[in-house]
């Protein structure tokens, strides 16, 4: 077979798969029910988001937002200065623990201050009065950190090898005094997961010890700069157990063991506790996910996706032309593979724009309603986690309408397949989820409601209603289902009559 032939047979193959396209295309857009179906996706899609943006309040921007907590090594800065350190390693103790360098009006909670520091999995920060922050290089320990003040303004630098430097950026703190308090410190954010009371969750919060080691700690001007003190920075009256309810971030519980020591010319601090507010160093107070809640409608607008799905075949057994359209087409497995196509692309379509819809009307409707910065973060249409939560749910709509396109194929009945994929994929989900919390985790893990994972932006702590599997993981496990489901179809098309 010469190089011409082949050409040739691809080119009929192509042209071939092209009128089968473009037939079910013909088909699926002549029947009434199409468009009805395509409807009911996009109206519950959006009826459901607008519901639950209108329904629900959050006060938690009311409540404490900020957290000044750590153990402080320092002493006496008077005018201007630097502190130079290298932190020669850090304790993993959790991805946003902190080590650094510090200046503080004074070794209270509260007191303002601006801190350079490195974290295991987030980088070098700079941060200051927990209101603005400012990111440096990837990577933590060990790292080379320095602090230079002027006046109100103070600049933070980091360098590999103490010799070549690199601005971080420069803050101004007003609340700094002539004599500030400059050292080292080191805090670790308390674990958190969820505690299942009679009455409902909350969040319970862990505390966690960081260590970290530093070397070459410097502060210039040294002269008559005073003796180093060693502080538990922490509010006046923690509150240990936070109480349960409580709107905002409690007073985090400190560990005992909070110390520090010299050892060989360097010093190792260890420290429980956190600095920063929501929605910046890493505090998260957060109890919903503003795009997945957007998007919620999905979940209803599916009941669209599986008629259409459905009656894309079952429609064909009960009219009796699908036998017509053997005889004119008898790749059967082409045929079903056209349906496949055009029913993914024109659910994906009208998915895209209903989830870019309901995105735009509810993000307003959401902060009107409390749900804004900081504890709740705004987020804009471009933003990559946003793009992947709208395509995903369009992604899901449409996998959804071919897994019951296989369904329809396989039952050939549209009562016997309609029903059991609402029973399936509506009907146990809401019931599951109102009755049986292990029941809930278990049907978004391992069955196609997992799917629904795909419109998740935020990961939260372990235990909450919210965070059962990865975005991504949940996805590839309705991607399974409907490759087994379409592998039933296709193999029993061909081998039994219309």
């Amino acid at each position: 077979m010469d190089v011409m032939e082949v050409t040739e047979r691809r080119i009929r193959a192509g042209t071939v798969a092209g009128r089968a396209v473009r037939a079910e295309w013909t088909k699926l857009r002549s029947v009434r029910g199409t468009w009805l179906a395509l409807a009911a996706m996009a109206g519950l899609t959006l009826f459901l988001g607008l519901l639950s943006g209108t329904l629900s309040r959050s006060d938690v921007n009311l409540g404490v937002l900020t957290v000044d907590q750590f153990h402080f090594v320092h002493r006496p800065l008077a005018g201007d200065g630097t502190i130079t350190a290298r932190v020669t390693a850090q304790a993993d103790s959790g991805a946003w623990a902190k080590a650094g360098l510090m200046l503080k009006a004074s070794d209270t909670s509260g007191a303002p201050y601006v801190a350079l520091m490195v974290t295991p999995d987030h980088g070098v920060l700079l941060q200051a009065d927990a209101r603005a922050e400012l990111r440096g290089r990837a990577g933590g320990a060990p790292r080379w950190l320095r602090l230079t003040r002027a006046g109100q303004s103070v600049t933070g630098a980091e360098s590999a090898d103490g010799v070549s430097w690199r601005d971080v950026g420069t803050v101004t703190v007003p609340g700094l005094p002539a004599e500030a308090r400059a050292g080292v410190f080191v805090g670790s954010p308390p674990y958190v997961h969820f505690t299942q009371l009679p009455h409902g969750k909350y969040k319970k919060y862990e505390p966690t010890i960081g260590e970290a080691r530093f070397d070459h700690v410097e502060v210039s001007p040294g002269g008559g700069g005073g003796a180093w003190r060693d502080t538990d920075v922490t509010p006046a009256d923690p509150q240990d157990p936070p109480p349960p309810f409580d709107h905002g971030l409690p007073n985090l519980p400190i560990l005992p063991g909070a110390s520090a020591w010299q050892d060989d010319g360097s010093v190792t601090v260890r420290g429980s506790g956190d600095i920063g507010r929501a929605g910046l160093g890493g505090i998260d107070v957060a109890d919903m996910d503003r795009v997945k809640e957007s998007l919620f409608g999905v979940q209803l607008g599916i009941i669209g996706a599986i008629a259409l799905g459905a009656l894309a075949m079952t429609s064909e057994y009960r009219s009796r032309t699908l036998a017509t359209t053997f005889a004119m087409q008898p790749g059967r497995s082409l045929v079903l593979g056209a349906k496949t196509a055009v029913l993914a692309l024109v659910v994906f379509a009208a998915g895209l724009a209903t989830g870019v819809v309901s995105f735009l009307v509810t993000q307003p409707m959401q902060e009107r309603r409390g749900y804004g910065p900081p504890a709740y973060p705004s987020h804009s249409l471009t933003d990559p986690v946003v793009l992947r939560a709208i395509g995903g749910a369009a992604a899901y709509l449409a996998l959804i309408a071919v897994f019951s396109l296989a369904v329809g194929t396989i039952v050939r009945r549209t009562a016997g397949a309609v029903t059991t994929l609402l029973t399936v994929l509506v009907v146990v989900p809401v019931v599951v989820a109102g009755t049986s919390e292990a029941g809930d985790g278990w049907l978004r893990r391992f069955t196609p409601v997992a799917g629904t994972s795909i419109l998740q932006t935020t990961q939260f702590a372990p235990g909450s209603n919210d965070t059962v599997t990865g975005p991504w993981t949940g996805f590839a496990v309705l991607c399974g289902y409907t490759a087994v489901a379409l592998g039933v179809a296709f193999w029993l098309l061909r081998r039994r009559d219309p």
